[in-house]
């Protein structure tokens, strides 16, 4: 049975980049909920978003809302495996 894995190369990644749905969502709790939002830099990814109130509105977020936030891509079995050899 394939656990669906998620390919994420941002702020915080582990050094292969792909992580399980739970690595994924610690990841983003602990460096972008807590971010001091006045002081850190964003991309244009982000952009869409500009009328959420955040942090505030990260609780909010779906896993899908995270993955296209973060630019992250859900890995299909294949993918992983290829990811996987090299």
């Amino acid at each position: 049975m394939y656990i669906m894995m998620i390919y994420y190369s941002g702020i915080g990644c582990k050094k292969d980049e792909i992580h399980t749905e739970q690595e994924f969502l610690n990841i983003m709790k602990t460096h972008f909920m807590w971010k001091n939002w006045n002081k850190e830099i964003s991309w244009p990814a982000q952009l869409q978003f500009k009328d959420w109130v955040l942090p505030d509105d990260f609780i909010f977020f779906t896993l899908d809302d995270w993955i296209e936030y973060s630019g992250a891509n859900r890995l299909s079995e294949d993918e992983y495996k290829k990811r996987k050899k090299n």
